[in-house]
């Protein structure tokens, strides 16, 4: 089967039409939905939104790097990167959910850490290039 040689443009054309949709999307999830959960009933929904938003969108970052056949299966990138930022960037919805007995400055650090929600990004992106199968 002959490959066509317009094939990266195209899918990296597509890529960039998604992170468009992404962008705006994310920009309207912002505007019209997460500002009514900052009630304290909402709470809980607001604090897994406020993670999963930036990890879907790091995981989508990453579909770049699958798309041009990058092959990284770089153990030390998941171990030393990947999951401390997932587990560091989990907290803090986990912290709303359930009653933990986090000390104040664990507490203040995660908060920190999250507070612009790069963290929770850099999470998502640095998953699926660091897979370890």
């Amino acid at each position: 089967m002959r490959r066509n040689k317009n094939n990266p443009w195209l899918m990296n054309l597509i890529w960039l039409a998604g992170l468009v949709l992404v962008i705006f999307s994310r920009n309207y999830f912002n505007q019209n939905v997460l500002w009514r959960l900052t009630t304290p009933d909402d709470a809980i929904l607001y604090a897994w939104l406020q993670f999963a938003l930036p990890f879907l969108t790091g995981l989508y970052l990453s579909l770049l790097f699958m798309w041009n056949n990058f092959r990284m299966k770089d153990t030390s990138l998941f171990f030393m990167v990947a999951l401390p930022a997932l587990i560091i960037a989990v907290l803090n919805p986990l912290a709303v959910t359930f009653p933990l007995p986090l000390p104040d400055n664990i507490y203040w650090f995660v908060t920190t850490l999250n507070s612009e929600n790069y963290l929770t990004l850099v999470a998502g992106l640095t998953l699926i290039p660091s897979r370890t199968y």
